[in-house]
C-alpha cells in the first residue's frame, strides 16, 4: 500500500543566558541565504534580552514571533494557539536559560502528539558568551550542565585570544561527549590559535600530572590515536572489586562534572603482575603502557593500563577532579 510520506518540521531550540547571543544567532538564522527557502518560521521567545527581533528582520527571514511569559505557559496548549494562528513550516525557540530543560523534553512530545502528521525534528544548540562562561560555571554549574547535557552543538562566541578552550571543552565534553563545540571571534588570530596540552604526548613518557588528569581524559577520550600503545605516567587510586579477571584492578580519580551531588569514580581496568600488596582505594603511580581492546568489563573497546611500574603515591592535595 502507498503511504503518503509525512512533512518534516524543524525545531530549533536555542539555550542559553541572556546577553550570550541568542537572538543575534536567530536573526542570522532566519536571514542566511542557506535558509531561504520560503518557508514560514514561528518564533516562540521565552525571555526578552536587549536585543529585538525588528520587523525588518522578520519581513527578511518570512517570521513571526510569539512571546511565552512564563514556564507554565510553555506547553502543547498554548502552543497549538500559535500553530493554528500561523501555520508554520519551522519553528525556533528561544529557551529561557533559567527555565528546566526537562520542559524541553516534555514539549518535544506534546509537539509530535499535536502534529501527528509531521515529522519533527529537533535540534538543540546552546549558546555561550565567553565572556562569562567561567563565571557562570563557577556559580551556576548545575544550569550550565543541563543546557550541555541537551545540547547537540555548543557555539561560544565573543572568543578572543585569551580564551581558554581547553577549560571550555573540558567542561562541556565531561557531561556531553558527542556535543560539537564551535568557537567564534572578531579576531582572525584567534582562529590561528593552536589548541596545546598541558603535557607532551610525544614524550618518551607521557607525564599527566594531578592537576591535568581532566584535560587528559577529556583528550584521550576524543583523540585514541595518541595515546594507544604510548607510556604514562599518571596518579590515582585503585579499587579492586570482585569479578576482575585475574591480574587487573581498576584505576581512577574521583570526578566532579557539576557539584558535590555528581561526584562519581571515573576509573580503567589496570592489569599489574601483583596488586596483593596494595590496598583497596590506595594511591599509586603506574607507569604503565596503554592500548585499546574489547574488554566484556566495559561491553566495549575501551582503555587498559598495563603496568610497567607501581610506586605508592600520596593522596592529592585536591583529590577531585574537574574537568575545566
Amino acid at each position: 500500500m502507498f503511504r503518503k510520506k509525512k512533512k518534516e518540521m524543524m525545531v530549533y531550540v536555542i539555550m542559553g543566558f541572556l546577553e550570550a547571543g541568542k537572538t543575534s544567532l536567530i536573526c542570522d538564522l532566519i536571514t542566511d541565504d542557506m535558509y531561504d527557502d520560503g518557508v514560514k518560521t514561528l518564533i516562540l521567545v521565552c525571555e526578552e534580552g536587549e536585543e529585538e527581533y525588528t520587523q525588518e528582520i522578520l519581513d527578511k527571514g518570512k517570521a513571526v514571533c510569539e512571546y511565552i511569559e512564563d514556564e507554565d505557559s510553555f506547553n502543547g496548549k498554548v502552543i497549538k494557539k500559535f500553530l493554528v494562528k500561523h501555520r508554520p513550516d519551522r519553528i525556533i525557540i528561544e529557551y529561557n536559560g533559567m527555565w528546566s530543560t526537562a520542559l524541553i523534553s516534555e514539549f518535544c512530545d506534546e509537539l509530535k502528539e499535536i502534529c501527528f502528521d509531521s515529522e519533527i525534528i529537533f535540534q538543540t544548540l546552546d549558546v555561550a558568551n565567553d565572556e562569562t562562561f567561567l563565571l557562570y560555571m563557577k556559580n551556576m554549574p548545575s544550569i550550565m550542565v543541563e543546557h550541555f547535557k541537551m545540547a547537540q552543538m555548543v557555539i561560544v562566541n565573543r572568543c578572543t585570544l585569551e580564551t581558554s578552550k581547553l577549560a571550555i571543552r573540558g567542561s562541556i565534553k565531561a557531561v556531553n561527549p558527542s556535543a560539537q563545540i564551535v568557537y567564534e571571534s572578531e579576531d582572525d588570530a584567534f582562529y590561528d590559535m593552536k589548541e596545546e596540552l598541558p603535557f607532551d604526548i610525544n614524550a618518551e613518557v607521557i607525564d599527566i600530572s594531578n592537576d591535568d588528569f581532566g584535560l587528559w581524559y577529556i583528550d584521550m577520550s576524543e583523540n585514541q590515536e595518541n595515546y594507544d600503545g604510548k607510556t604514562l605516567k599518571v596518579t590515582g587510586m585503585i579499587q579492586k572489586p570482585s569479578g576482575l579477571p585475574k591480574g587487573f584492578a581498576i584505576f581512577g580519580r574521583f570526578v566532579m562534572t557539576c557539584c558535590a551531588d555528581d561526584v562519581q569514580y571515573m576509573g580503567f581496568l589496570c592489569k599489574a603482575d601483583n596488586w596483593s600488596k596494595y590496598k583497596n582505594k590506595q594511591y599509586v603511580t603506574v607507569i604503565a603502557r596503554m592500548e585499546y581492546k574489547y574488554m566484556d568489563e566495559y561491553g566495549e573497546e575501551g582503555p587498559i593500563f598495563y603496568a610497567e611500574k607501581i610506586i605508592p603515591a600520596e593522596k592529592p592535595s585536591e583529590e577531585l577532579v574537574y574537568f575545566n
